[in-house]
């Protein structure tokens, strides 16, 4: 999987979030264009107003408006056509060996733990780790995030 990134459609259904219930596409992100209006998106952000009630519904307000404040739109055209080749040395099997964990957030709302359950199943990790939280534990959870990472990394 590491190895052609996220080209797969199958991939990008599987962790792409569902806001049918809000609206389109454009009524849920800030789209940017910088390449122009007829090639592919290159950035996408969240609505400002539906950042709490999406990503940072269990964090305290401050800590949510300050993420308001600092969140900066994603680099979606980069994200979807990463590609990795092989690294001369490395065999697949050598980068398939290679320690993963996944640290699932119940109660995210952008990627569900459905969602979260079909893309550990593709590419199952060493161990899988559950937070009833939202999509931001580091804000909403950070003392238990920081303990289960210390857990995880112990394992390895």
């Amino acid at each position: 999987m590491l190895w052609v990134g996220v080209r797969a459609m199958a991939v990008k259904l599987d962790g792409a979030p569902d806001f049918s219930d809000i609206g389109e596409l454009g009524d849920v992100y800030d789209i940017g264009f910088g390449l122009g209006i007829h090639e592919p998106p290159t950035s996408m952000a969240l609505k400002k107003h539906l950042l709490r009630r999406l990503n940072y519904q269990l964090c305290p307000h401050e800590d949510s408006t300050l993420a308001e404040m600092l969140v900066r739109p994603g680099p979606i055209r980069a994200i979807t056509s990463a590609r990795f080749g092989k690294w001369e040395g490395v065999s697949e099997d050598a980068v398939e060996k290679l320690p993963r964990i996944c640290i699932k957030t119940m109660q995210d709302r952008v990627v569900k733990p459905e969602q979260q359950d079909v893309m550990i199943k593709k590419w199952p990790p060493l161990d899988v780790y559950q937070l009833d939280c939202d999509r931001s534990p580091f804000f909403s959870a950070p003392f238990l995030l920081s303990g289960l990472l210390v857990k995880a990394f112990s394992t390895l």
